[in-house]
């Protein structure tokens, strides 16, 4: 097979496995009128009987707006938050808030802790870098095995979270930083595609566009990571 196929082949297969089925079962969380996630029942359920501001039924799992302002949906969202982790149903806190949006670049709606986006089905925004030496050989990561999520295993050089109040680019700069112990203002970084991932795992329901960038590293480079996730 040629390469170019080979490449478009494989590009179908990881699509396929990035975006599988949704499960029939999750309920649309709505802020409004606006879809912002996908909810498991008893998630959905509890939230009704024990959150202030929610309401729902067999499809739908509702954030009465009433004309509140970011900051009122972002305090409801908060309690919610801290009532599922209280029940067991959200597990890792982070002290670390993202911003609720329709889709990327669009207004945020509220923000809410990190730990309870999967739980409730919120798509996040995350950015990676893949990072190359000159004759092409690709830098990897792995995990640190004390991470939450896939210990161990291995992952882009840099990649993380994009929290409310960060641009794509200033997230990419700190996780480079935290991750690898880059400078990207010393390196020619270009942006890649962009692409949404989802699907279910054991705290609920991914929702993620993942944006991509890459680099070229000088042969002196020395990766060396910050945060001890790496």
């Amino acid at each position: 097979m040629p390469q170019a196929a080979r490449l478009l082949t494989i590009n179908e297969r990881l699509q396929t496995r990035a975006q599988p089925q949704r499960p029939t079962e999750l309920r649309s969380l709505m802020i409004g009128d606006r879809r912002v996630g996908w909810v498991p029942p008893a998630v959905a359920d509890f939230l009704c009987a024990t959150a202030t501001g929610f309401a729902g039924d067999a499809h739908t799992l509702r954030l009465v707006d009433d004309g509140l302002d970011i900051r009122a949906r972002s305090a409801l969202l908060f309690e919610a938050a801290l009532r599922l982790r209280d029940a067991g149903l959200v597990r890792g806190w982070r002290d670390e808030t993202l911003a609720i949006r329709t889709a990327p670049g669009e207004a945020t709606l509220a923000t809410i802790e990190r730990a309870a986006c999967r739980a409730l089905g919120i798509t996040t925004e995350a950015v990676h870098l893949n990072a190359y030496a000159d004759d092409g050989t690709l830098f990897v990561a792995r995990r640190s095995p004390h991470k939450a999520i896939d210990p161990g295993l291995w992952d882009n050089l840099v990649g993380g979270m994009v929290p409310s109040g960060e641009t794509l680019d200033q997230a990419l700069e700190r996780e480079a930083w935290e991750e690898a112990g880059l400078e990207l203002d010393r390196l020619e970084v270009h942006r890649g595609r962009s692409f949404h991932m989802r699907r279910p795992v054991a705290e609920g329901y991914q929702s993620e566009w993942i944006h991509m960038y890459e680099t070229t590293l000088p042969p002196e480079t020395q990766c060396v990571n910050q945060d001890g996730e790496v």
